[in-house]
């Protein structure tokens, strides 16, 4: 139970890669024919989550996983493509 109340914990959100801003709230819709609500973290900034998730425990992470991903990608050079074969008539 104590964990559950730590994941939903607005300090589990890491601040916006766009602002660096830790002004992040959750957003839930209830698209037509659902249900139940689905969850988003979105920044003051205006930056969110591109996925819905159907808890908010699951926003949370989505946001915190696209954060560590992108910083990952930021880290790490693009593989150089292997250079093309010229096309000869």
């Amino acid at each position: 139970m104590i964990d559950d109340m730590k994941e939903l914990d607005p300090h589990t959100i890491r601040p916006c890669l766009a602002c660096g801003g830790t002004n992040v709230h959750l957003e839930s819709l209830l698209p037509p024919g659902r249900r139940q609500e689905v969850w988003r973290v979105v920044c003051s900034c205006g930056q969110t989550s591109q996925q819905w998730s159907v808890s908010q425990a699951a926003a949370i992470r989505a946001w915190n996983r696209n954060l560590a991903n992108t910083n990952e990608q930021e880290a790490s050079p693009a593989p150089e493509a292997p250079p093309r074969p010229s096309l000869k008539n």
